[in-house]
């Protein structure tokens, strides 16, 4: 997959004919209708998604600023497994908020000289103050001969699919309807970084993960699967939260791989929260803790 932070005209733009817009956070079922299609799909390769770096809610509303499902490179990841032909990280600016709609779809134009059909969820709204809508879109999208696909809410459970949604699902610790609204399982993508060590002493070596997801269950022990940057998925033990019984202070999320014993950082991982085993809490002593955590990856390597 390209990857472009600027809508200059460039060579993999010229050969491109579907155009999706709207920031994606999530890139759920409602969003894959959007940039995949829908009875009459969108081929991916020939593809763009145009989206922005930061949440526009981050340089408007910094106190509204929601936390993000899908940081940039968990949503980058996700557009290469759809192998989407060029993704467009606009950095979002007052520069750009203050842009007018005309100028917006000006640079469209320029940047997309061959396109035939654009797509944008409902009630989209563009340009300085919110100011355009799917209406002027459509005016736009006829005068230039591009079909404009603008389809209806994607629901589950009888109601719209939407970030904010899941986003109240994942906190909640109902991950089998964020999953179900994601169209996959709930997860989090990060780097592997170096941890303290305490894994290891107590035989549980863990991967310790930096990501820029920012939207999490509640704390506690999960069964999931780590995806390995080859591809290869591992059963994993998760646990979320602050390591109470060292009197740890900073929320941490790291991963225990019964089945792997190679090294892992610095490279970047899927971590997929399968099911919630119990609370995070603070034992006695490193044997206690020791015991309950040969006790959870028991759980995990039994199918539940």
């Amino acid at each position: 997959m390209n990857l472009a932070e600027s809508l200059s005209p460039t060579p993999a733009g010229s050969n491109l004919r579907h155009l999706a817009l709207g920031f994606f956070d999530g890139l759920h079922l409602g969003h894959q209708r959007v940039i995949l299609g829908g009875t009459t799909p969108h081929i991916p390769s020939a593809t763009a998604v145009l989206t922005f770096r930061e949440h526009p809610l981050s340089i408007l509303h910094p106190e509204k600023h929601p936390a993000l499902i899908t940081g940039l490179p968990h949503k980058l990841r996700v557009l290469e497994r759809w192998n989407i032909g060029l993704t467009i990280a606009l950095p979002f600016n007052s520069t750009r908020s203050q842009q007018e709609p005309a100028a917006f779809l000006a640079e469209l134009s320029s940047a997309f000289p061959s396109l035939q059909t654009l797509s944008v969820g409902p009630n989209w709204r563009f340009g300085k103050n919110r100011s355009g809508d799917v209406e002027m879109l459509a005016a736009w999208c006829s005068k230039s001969s591009i079909t404009l696909d603008n389809p209806t809410p994607v629901l589950y459970g009888g109601e719209r699919i939407s970030s904010s949604r899941i986003r109240t699902a994942i906190q909640s610790g109902e991950l089998s309807d964020a999953s179900a609204m994601l169209g996959r399982p709930f997860t989090i993508l990060g780097k592997v970084k170096t941890g303290e060590g305490r894994g290891h002493h107590l035989g549980f070596p863990t991967a310790n993960l930096a990501t820029e997801d920012e939207c999490l269950p509640p704390d506690g022990v999960y069964a999931g699967r780590a995806i390995l940057p080859d591809g290869t998925p591992q059963l994993a033990a998760i646990n979320l939260g602050t390591c109470p019984t060292f009197g740890g202070k900073n929320r941490n999320i790291e991963a225990h791989l019964p089945k792997f014993s190679g090294q892992l950082v610095g490279q970047e991982i899927d971590l997929e929260f399968h099911r919630y085993l119990r609370p995070e809490k603070k034992f006695s002593d490193s044997r206690a803790l020791s015991e309950q955590i040969q006790k959870d990856v028991q759980a995990v390597l039994t199918p539940s």
